[in-house]
């Protein structure tokens, strides 16, 4: 948007040259200490970006050329430029800052001499603290984001009637359950679906896996236990992988006598059990490991499992996670006789919700397409799909921005006459 003064903006100028004095004539300063004049009489909280780490700001005192802001809990890390953004008159205002000092929690910037961006707003933003609402996240992809065309339509040949379940707001687990264990049974009869429980209290060996599958994002696969080097080789493959990490850090912590010699233990330990072949994949909800699928073939067998089935398991936890994370979602959210999301702001386009699940915040990054449930009174419900495109983090919760871009018939004429109500009845306060 071109940068001009609007004749909002000089309403602005107008009135807060009859309450502050100090300007700079005929300078653009003028405008900027205008704005920041507003935020002061006002006492209003804007963001403060520094170190890609958003805070909130106020300001407390102003200068000549510079002007103090007092952000809590604010750490300096060695560079001066920050990034500040407030919102007045439904224009939103973008400024580049240099910092010119810290002391604790005031920090002192230079005014900027320009406008460096204004955007006016086609829809107004409502701040709102009545207004609350539910939701689920809504098929895109496996791996989040993007749309991963081809490995979708991948899935949708490999797995056609889990991949059918999965797209539905509310999956059937009794049915993703059976369907999971069928395809498993393609593979071997012998597996087993472990859920973390507080309860059991994990042994030496099971917690050597646990902690293997919570910081890796692949599973572990064993070809062969009759070869040691099974076991610790580089195993160069984007979804499988072996104990090599581990083995480098007992070497390194150690001496490679005794990591060669740990894992000939471990060896015995599973040929004692007829282990020919075996697979550890992670179950996962909010992308945290909560339990795992092991899939192994003994020498009764007498086959094992090949690098390509062992990706089929893998393949096939990946979409059982992504329906487990739905589920729990919709669970936790959407299925409440209360709706317990908060939203901080809406407009025709779209709103500003809060949550203090981090694991869902992040979480939400990659799966970003969601169906929200508002009700605006006991007869309105509006059901409307969006797009998140914003993440912001504050001290003690997130906010998410969500822009719409579908609904159900009249859902945004409703939507419209309940912003206009609401406007109405702030504006007669």
């Amino acid at each position: 948007m071109a940068i001009g003064r609007s004749d909002s903006l000089q309403e602005l100028i107008t009135l807060m040259e009859t309450m502050f004095t100090e300007t700079i004539i005929g300078s653009d300063i003028n405008l900027v200490k205008h704005l920041f004049y507003y935020l002061k009489a006002d006492g209003r909280e804007f963001d403060f970006v520094y170190s890609d780490k958003e805070s909130l700001a106020m300001v407390d005192d102003i200068f000549m050329d510079s002007m103090n802001l007092v952000i809590p809990e604010f750490e300096e890390e060695g560079h001066r430029r920050a990034r500040i953004r407030f919102e007045i008159m439904n224009i939103l205002y973008q400024f580049e800052v240099i910092i010119q000092d810290v002391h604790g929690t005031v920090v002192t910037i230079k005014i900027p001499h320009e406008l460096q961006s204004m955007q006016l707003r086609q829809n107004k933003r409502l701040p709102v603290d009545d207004l609350f609402m539910n939701f689920i996240i809504l098929f895109r992809s496996l791996s989040g984001g993007t749309r991963a065309v081809g490995k979708n339509l991948y899935a949708e040949r490999r797995f056609p009637f889990l991949m059918k379940e999965i797209r539905k707001d509310k999956p059937n687990l009794q049915l993703i359950n059976v369907m999971l264990s069928d395809y498993i049974k393609t593979v071997s009869k012998d597996f087993e679906i472990v859920i973390y429980s507080q309860a059991n209290e994990p042994n030496e060996d099971e917690q050597f896996i646990r902690e293997i599958l919570k910081n890796s994002e692949k599973s572990i696969y064993i070809g062969d236990c009759n070869k040691l080097e099974n076991y610790f080789e580089p195993l160069e493959d984007e979804s499988l992988t072996n104990y090599y990490n581990e083995f480098i850090r007992m070497e390194m912590s150690t001496s490679s006598e005794e990591a060669i010699e740990f894992f000939k233990q471990k060896q015995k330990k599973e040929n004692r059990q007829f282990l020919v072949s075996y697979i550890y994949t992670p179950i996962r909800i909010y992308d945290e490991a909560v339990g795992y699928i092991k899939v192994y073939a003994t020498a009764m067998d007498r086959f094992s499992i090949t690098p390509a089935q062992a990706i089929f398991i893998h393949e096939l936890a990946e979409i059982a996670n992504y329906a487990f994370t739905k589920v729990a979602i919709q669970v936790s959210s959407y299925e409440n006789y209360t709706h317990s999301t908060q939203i901080i702001d809406i407009s025709m386009d779209g709103l500003l919700f809060e949550t203090q699940n981090r694991k869902l915040f992040n979480y939400l990054k990659r799966h970003n397409i969601i169906k929200m449930n508002i009700p605006l009174n006991s007869e309105i419900i509006l059901m409307i799909r969006g797009e998140i495109v914003r993440f912001i983090e504050r001290e003690d919760c997130f906010h998410i921005g969500v822009n719409f871009f579908d609904s159900a018939p009249d859902d945004m004429l409703h939507l419209e006459n309940y912003l206009y109500e609401k406007s109405m009845n702030i504006l007669s306060e």
